[in-house]
């Protein structure tokens, strides 16, 4: 994405990193995963969302209704911090690497593998 700048006037290159072309190249359930769990992290850190409001609880979730916590679960690492990066950094690159070497092609089979984790760690919680 260049918006004119010194690389368009001298037709060159200086080799700047295009956070669009990444994240547009990143394939679509590692996307969506990624967007998702960055969104939601948003939104605990505008105060739009609480924290106490995403966590796995049965009894609010079975008792109360309150199903959105079984999603919200895999969406959340925490606030914006060091930590943050990390989660975000080896989601993405192993979800991508699963996404575009395994399961090439398959991407039905990737979202069935992920909800079979989903489901599989809900049961055991």
């Amino acid at each position: 994405m260049d918006f004119g700048g010194a690389a368009a006037i001298g037709g060159v290159d200086n080799g700047g990193f295009d956070f669009m072309s990444w994240y547009m190249d990143i394939p679509v359930i590692s996307r969506l995963y990624f967007t998702g769990a960055f969104l939601t992290t948003a939104g605990c850190a505008l105060d739009i969302i609480s924290p106490f409001s995403l966590y796995f609880n049965f009894d609010l979730i079975f008792f109360q209704g309150q199903i959105w916590r079984l999603l919200t679960t895999y969406l959340f690492f925490g606030m914006f911090s060091i930590d943050f990066i990390f989660h975000m950094y080896f989601l993405v690159r192993y979800c991508r690497m699963l996404e575009e070497g395994d399961f090439r092609g398959r991407t039905a089979n990737f979202v069935m593998m992920i909800m079979f984790g989903v489901i599989f760690m809900t049961a055991v919680a």
